[in-house]
């Protein structure tokens, strides 16, 4: 009887040592997957927040208006200003695609494409360009975060 009670102990000796076998891969698994999506959900978070809050927002470099960077400033402020418009007129009377001043905008963007930042200060000055168009009783409020953007992008000269 010995021999037998010996045999049944062997044989869940055995099966023991593979369940902890099994649970041990199991928390490895679980323990990759938990460091992958916590990685995952803290680079998401730390990219939101940067666009969010403008951070890590670097000006055009001050240089000399007929470099690539002085034109695409030089142009966007420009631009800037032929958006304001006072509150309460009609949105495509001022901002839009018939304003002069919006006439060289291709120049603007192709001297913005050759500049270091150019790019991200193009797109900030059409989303701003875009929402003026898109609310047609939009307040100074409401456009300020977009304003303070692009004003982010110009150098300080030209704020």
């Amino acid at each position: 009887m010995t021999t037998i009670n010996k045999a049944v102990t062997d044989e869940s000796d055995g099966e023991g040592e593979e369940r902890r076998a099994r649970l041990r891969g199991r928390r490895i698994g679980l323990g990759v997957v938990m460091v992958v999506a916590v990685s995952f959900i803290v680079v998401s978070t730390a990219q939101i927040v940067r666009a969010v809050f403008g951070l890590g927002t670097t000006p055009l470099a001050a240089g000399p208006a007929d470099s690539p960077e002085g034109q695409c400033a030089l142009g966007i402020r420009r631009l800037v200003r032929a958006l304001d418009r006072p509150v309460g007129t009609d949105p495509g009377s001022a901002g839009g695609a018939s304003e002069p001043a919006w006439s060289d905008a291709e120049a603007v963007d192709q001297a913005c494409r050759k500049a270091p930042g150019g790019l991200d200060a193009w797109t900030a000055l059409l989303r701003l360009r875009a929402a003026e168009q898109q609310l047609a009783q939009a307040n100074d409020e409401d456009l300020q975060p977009l304003r303070r953007e692009v004003a982010a992008h110009l150098p300080a000269d030209l704020r």
